[in-house]
């Protein structure tokens, strides 16, 4: 069951990559999906999965084959119109002789017949002496009830996908959607499927059809070739930079937690500041080896931060002159690191480790320090 909803909204993103200018795509509107143009369907499918990888789908007698078709009889019985092309979708081989026919090439008269005439026989196989039919004959007899011009337009239109594999597809994919090859195609697709899942969810949270424009997908697309974009010149966020406890223990003999504890402050402040100070030299490494942030705006960086540092150290010893040389250096270093977070590379930088690994940084080289009475360089 969760295998067929995964396979619905792939299916779902390969039109959506494939769909032109003014066309849409909907799940679980008028078929499992189906695309949609100027307010007409243009092409509907239904899929049929299985976990056996052994398994053959859309045997000659199955309930999955028939009812699909009687699905699409009865529409065209009610509308009394066809879209352009319907599909059959596996992720599976198919096999019998009605696929056999609908693989086939040729003219599309010839195609056709082929198509029915497999379909009765495959009818006739079935057609016993009990008075009541199965329930997969009633469906055949339902489908072959239908008039022979009408039914040979029907089947005209059909096609059979067959091992659809989504993951294998996801180069080919990537490129439909113009993602170049300088972005990470898997990320990018994934975040695009999150974005379509919310997307579908919403509406049908609010009672309206699960429709997604070509259009909305393009926006989505630059939406996320932005953030992808943005992310790459940016730290990443502290969750996905980790630091080893062998790192943590090496560097509490460093001179930046000596300044810390020249001004008292608890252990568990410490290895904060011991882990944005390792976090931030592993993202300051990265960023300058990937070409990303040029070494320079780190010095400028750091210069900026050393001119914010005095700034607030001044007015530490104004607005706290009666204090001792403990809480005052408290109060530097509070002001400092806590709350500020420096943009990089005229980008906002949100994430608190890059500023407060940076000042633990200078901290280290004796650019910056918390203690009022320290003899810096």
């Amino acid at each position: 069951m969760i295998q067929g909803v995964f396979l619905q909204l792939e299916r779902a993103l390969f039109h959506l990559a494939l769909c032109g200018h003014g066309e849409s795509v909907a799940v679980e509107l008028v078929d499992d999906v189906s695309r949609h143009k100027n307010g007409t369907e243009t092409m509907r499918e239904q899929y049929k999965n299985t976990l056996d990888g052994e398994k053959e789908m859309f045997a000659d007698r199955s309930i999955d084959l028939w009812r699909t078709l009687q699905i699409w009889v009865n529409d065209y019985r009610a509308s009394g119109s066809l879209c352009s092309q319907y599909l059959l979708v596996t992720n599976a081989k198919a096999a019998g002789a009605i696929v056999d026919a609908l693989r086939a090439s040729g003219s599309l008269s010839d195609r056709a017949t082929a198509i029915t005439t497999a379909m009765a026989t495959a009818s006739q196989a079935g057609r016993g002496k009990a008075k009541k039919p199965s329930k997969i004959q009633a469906i055949i007899n339902d489908v072959m009830a239908f008039p022979g011009p009408n039914l040979i337009d029907l089947v005209a239109r059909i096609e059979v996908v067959e091992g659809f594999d989504y993951n294998a597809m996801r180069p080919e994919l990537a490129t439909h959607l113009g993602i170049g090859p300088d972005f990470d195609r898997d990320a990018f697709l994934t975040d695009l499927m999150g974005w379509l899942v919310e997307t579908l969810q919403s509406a049908w949270g609010s009672g309206v059809a699960g429709i997604i424009t070509k259009e909305a997908c393009l926006r989505q697309i630059d939406a996320v070739r932005l953030r992808t974009a943005r992310r790459r010149l940016l730290p990443r966020p502290s969750s996905e930079v980790m630091v080893g406890d062998e790192q943590v223990a090496s560097a509490r003999g460093r001179a930046f937690v000596d300044h810390l504890g020249r001004i008292k402050i608890d252990d568990d402040e410490v290895l904060q500041a011991i882990e944005h100070f390792l976090q931030f030299n592993v993202e300051r490494h990265r960023l300058v080896n990937e070409g990303e942030i040029p070494p320079q705006e780190w010095v400028d960086r750091g210069n900026r931060l050393k001119q914010r540092w005095q700034s607030v150290a001044r007015k530490v010893r104004l607005d706290h002159a009666g204090k001792d040389r403990v809480l005052r250096g408290q109060h530097v270093f509070a002001d400092t690191t806590y709350f500020h977070r420096e943009d990089l590379a005229g980008h906002p930088c949100d994430e608190l480790y890059v500023t407060s690994g940076h000042y633990h940084r200078l901290a280290d080289d004796n650019q910056v320090w918390w203690d009022p009475e320290f003899q810096g360089n």
